[in-house]
């Protein structure tokens, strides 16, 4: 249900229609478009909405989709159904050009995958037109809609005896021409001329006895005769009766082709209503790239959540003023059903209301909508418009009488898969009555539990949000400073009319504004001062959160960052401790052996002194190769098998910690070193990360995690190199980039270089500056981004930080 009835007027949806019908390109496509309309059904809407969208992919992605002579032949060949009917040339042209139009349409269908065009697939028919019928209109029609000599062998007959019969008249009257001019009776600049579709010979009028022959017409001053030669006369009779024969022999042909024709006329007509829904769903697709639409996420409920929606009518408007429209961000659901928007007048409540009414129409006649992709959309069985003036002097309405009719069917009809949109609800009469009907009927229609978008001046209205569950508040923001509307929708608080700030804008006298402010209540004064303030507050708020999150979310990255950094480096110590120890227990294997070799030699040769040397030297070298020249050299002695010391165990004596010692934190297993203690707080280096704890927090390690922790720092040196390198590149790396200027070859390799190192420094969010201008490098940016797996979603700046002209781009 849609109500009232001049909803499409109201909502400027009549335009959109004219839009998608300057898209069409055939009748059927046109009367498809003047079709369409409103509906509830969800599974509908999901089809429609389908086709639209992946036809709308393929138009901006694929390309090269047919697009030409998409001619209805519908009442063509209704018409010739009846026996002995035939269509003329002209028409067979068009048949045979939209027959291969629908071929090469169902051809390209049938190429594309079904799992990524599912809607496309499922309307695309199996077989393609018999490609017989274009071969016999070839045979019979050629490029220029003429009937081909070779369509039958007696046309061709009959033609070559007409092009003999006219060579014949036109050599016989050029020689009767040029014997009347060498005689003198007919002058020497006359040249042959046509009269009832005849050649013949001016002569001056004294002179027409002097030529044999038939006069076919005469010059207005009657000074000149036209004469066609006795000679040539029954010749053109001859060619004229071939004419009709040619003439009767077409019509027998045309008259056998519609025959051959009429069985296949009902597979046909299926194949033009393909067509024209092709075509109008092509000319949706081809108004949603207009307008910058999309498919948003739909689900079978009520429900709006809706991202970066612009009235797509005002936007055009303001492109022609070389202005931009401001996005808006409108959210209703089961708990926040109804949004009472207040704020200044010119504001841009009535645009935000209309935008509503507008895009939730054009998605449930099954067009795409001008949002964000990660939008969702519901659907509703019911929408009720309430806006305008609709005094009416027949009926002995006035405005407000007009408006409450109008609301009270909303009480009437609406319900819980209702949309109901009231523009200045209460208006039109004295504030405080009008008030009070405006509290106790939405009040109503908030028990109906229907969705809504109210706008209003009205101070009770604003306070029912704290008093109803369902009812929130939205403002109109207005910059408070430079005394201007900002046309961003703000929910959750209302807004202020500012109605003493825009008088004192436009120059209105002081003493009346000094006068109106006394005569207002002072609570009322200070309600709409609080509200003023509040925006004020929450625009500060909102910057001083944006610019928080940006920091965390850097500090989080680089926590990340770091804690991957220790992983790794933990990975590599345990890794060269690994080898480490393989290669000492390899060193002490060949040790060993060699220690006991000697022995077995000294003893063999019972302590021989020169031997006992010798061997001894043997050993220092064999010593060098083995653990190398930077140990420090010792005399092998005599005694050759060391006792080792008895290793301490447990935990450090209680002293008090110091820079340098070696501590863990409670809970865990880590030793790391103290490098600083201030007080009761130490700064403790843990591998590569430095740590601020107090100082009852910590415990001494004990001998052997020390005695491990030393082995560590001997054997497991980290890649100090390469944390160096991350450490430099993370802070020369900025969070944002200036591309403008640039040429499209050099910007998209600036991007690719800068989003590379991002992804490489794991950083979450960059900001790409590519200005406005003509939206060249936003494009080539945004195509980049789309084939990115690492980029989690991008998206355009806030209005106020740039817009359109910067990119946000997030990253998983």
């Amino acid at each position: 249900m849609i109500y009232p009835e001049n909803f499409e007027a109201k909502t400027g949806f009549q335009q959109i229609r004219e839009m998608l019908l300057h898209h069409c390109l055939n009748e059927r496509g046109a009367e498809l478009a003047m079709q369409m309309k409103f509906t509830g059904d969800f599974d509908k809407i999901s089809r429609l909405t389908g086709y639209a969208a992946e036809m709308m992919h393929l138009l901006k992605f694929a390309g090269n989709f047919p697009a030409q002579d998409y001619y209805d032949l519908t009442d063509e060949l209704i018409r010739i159904k009846l026996p002995g009917t035939y269509s003329e040339p002209e028409v067979l042209s068009e048949l045979r050009l939209s027959l291969i139009a629908i071929t090469e349409i169902i051809r390209y269908l049938q190429k594309l995958d079904p799992a990524e065009f599912p809607y496309l697939k499922s309307l695309t028919p199996a077989e393609t037109p018999d490609q017989s019928l274009i071969r016999q209109i070839d045979s019979i029609v050629d490029d220029k809609s003429e009937i081909r000599d070779k369509a039958s062998e007696k046309l061709f007959d009959i033609r070559r005896e007409i092009r003999s019969r006219i060579s014949g008249v036109d050599r016989k009257i050029n020689q009767i021409l040029a014997a009347a001019r060498r005689d003198g009776i007919a002058q020497d600049d006359a040249e042959l001329t046509i009269r009832n579709g005849r050649l013949v010979i001016p002569l001056p009028a004294p002179n027409k006895r002097k030529l044999n022959g038939y006069v076919h017409d005469t010059s207005a001053t009657g000074h000149t005769i036209y004469i066609e030669p006795a000679e040539v006369f029954e010749i053109n009779n001859e060619i004229q009766n071939l004419r009709v024969e040619e003439k009767q022999e077409i019509t027998r042909i045309l008259i056998d082709f519609a025959g051959s024709l009429r069985p296949h006329v009902a597979a046909l007509l299926d194949y033009y209503r393909f067509l024209g829904e092709i075509d109008f769903i092509r000319a949706k697709a081809l108004l949603a790239i207009a307008m910058g639409a999309v498919r948003p996420e739909l689900t079978n409920k009520p429900v709006i959540h809706w991202k970066k929606a612009i009235h797509p009518l005002l936007e055009i408007a303001l492109k022609q003023q070389g202005r931009k429209i401001v996005d808006q961000e409108i959210n209703l659901s089961e708990k926040q059903r109804i949004m009472v928007i207040s704020g200044p007048n010119a504001g841009g409540k009535s645009v935000c209301l209309k935008t509503v009414g507008l895009l939730q129409y054009m998605l449930q006649c099954g067009l795409l909508i001008p949002v964000s992709e990660d939008s969702k959309a519901g659907i509703f069985r019911k929408i009720f418009l309430e806006i305008g003036d609709e005094q009416s002097l027949e009926n002995d309405l006035s405005t407000y009488s007009s408006h409450l009719i109008h609301i009270r069917n909303f009480i009437e009809n609406a319900d819980r898969n209702s949309l109901i949109l009231i523009d200045e609800f209460g208006a039109g009469t004295e504030p405080q009555l009008g008030g009070a009907m405006a509290e106790a009927s939405l009040e109503k229609l908030n028990e109906n539990g229907c969705f809504g978008i109210v706008t209003t001046h009205y101070t009770n209205l604003k306070l029912m949000a704290d008093k109803f569950p369902g009812i929130v508040n939205a403002a109109m923001l207005y910059d408070t400073q430079a005394m201007q509307p900002l046309f961003k929708l703000s929910p959750g608080k209302p807004g202020s009319s500012f109605a003493f700030e825009i008088a004192r804008k436009i120059g209105f006298p002081d003493k009346v504004l000094e006068s109106a402010t006394s005569k207002i209540s002072r609570t009322q004064l200070d309600f709409e001062n609080q509200l003023a303030q509040l925006e004020a507050d929450k625009k500060k708020i909102d910057r001083k959160t944006a610019e928080l999150k940006v920091a965390d979310e850097t500090l989080a990255t680089l926590v990340k960052r770091y804690e991957t950094l220790l992983t790794n480096l933990e990975a590599q110590r345990n890794q060269m401790l690994k080898e480490a120890q393989v290669k000492a227990r390899q060193l002490l294997d060949k040790s060993n052996r060699l220690i006991e070799n000697t022995i077995r030699e000294i003893k063999e040769n019972k302590a021989d002194k020169e031997k006992t040397k010798q061997l001894r030297s043997r050993l220092e070298e064999a010593k060098k190769e083995l653990i190398g020249s930077e140990i420090a050299d010792e005399p092998v002695t005599d005694t050759h098998i060391v006792a080792p010391k008895p290793e301490k165990t447990g935990p450090v004596s209680d002293k008090p910690l110091k820079k340098g010692s070696l501590v863990k934190m409670e809970g865990q297993e880590m030793v790391g070193k103290i490098e600083e203690i201030k007080g009761k707080q130490a700064t403790v280096l843990f591998g590569s990360v430095k740590l601020r704890t107090q100082t009852d927090k910590l415990v001494p390690a004990t001998y052997e995690e020390i005695r491990v922790w030393e082995a560590n720092q001997r054997f497991s040196k980290p890649p100090v190199g390469v944390v160096h390198q991350l450490s430099d590149k993370m802070a020369d790396f900025k969070m944002s980039i200036d591309i403008r200027g640039k040429k499209a070859d050099e910007a998209q390799e600036l991007i690719a270089r800068y989003l590379d190192q991002a992804i490489l420094l794991r950083v979450k969010q960059v900001r790409i500056l590519h200005g406005k201008g003509d939206g060249v490098l936003r494009n080539i940016l945004h195509a980049y981004l789309r084939d990115m797996p690492e980029v989690e979603k991008y998206e355009d700046e806030s209005l106020e930080r740039g817009g359109h002209g910067v990119t946000l781009v997030y990253f998983h």
